[in-house]
């Protein structure tokens, strides 16, 4: 099993709506993108998705292996990403994030994130919250 398919299992293990191994591959080669993946043993304990855009970070992905959660994977990965973006000459970061995924939520804030808006019925059953992070 590849990198993207260890991603993948993960994205299935996470999300309602997964992307597949071949969009992880495009995104994670795309120049303006970078990739942090936490394995554990061999295993992709779980891994974080982002690109900068003309000084604009962006959070596209992250997730962590449900038997790896609870064990501050997550907060690590998006530490190592956030700062592979401000190496790339990113001046902030936004992301979206389920309303009602208070983990996530929480983890942010601790990381310095800020709501700064929402989109109602952005994931169908739930509105997303915009937050911003100054890099």
């Amino acid at each position: 099993m590849d990198l993207y398919e260890k991603i993948a299992a993960i994205e299935n293990d996470c999300f309602n709506n997964p992307w597949t191994r071949e969009m992880i591959a495009s995104e994670a080669e795309n120049s303006l993108s970078m990739l942090s993946v936490e394995e554990i043993g061999g295993s992709a304990a779980g891994y974080a998705l982002g690109r900068v855009i003309a000084g604009e970070g962006e959070l596209l992905r992250i997730g962590t292996a449900e038997c790896f959660r609870r064990r501050g994977i997550a907060e690590k990965l998006l530490t190592s990403l956030l700062e592979k973006m401000r190496e790339r000459g990113g001046e902030t970061c936004f992301l979206e994030v389920r309303s009602q995924n208070a983990a996530a939520v929480s983890l942010y804030k601790k990381l310095g994130f800020t709501q700064v808006g929402m989109r109602r019925g952005y994931y169908g059953d739930d509105d997303a919250l915009v937050m911003r992070k100054e890099l």
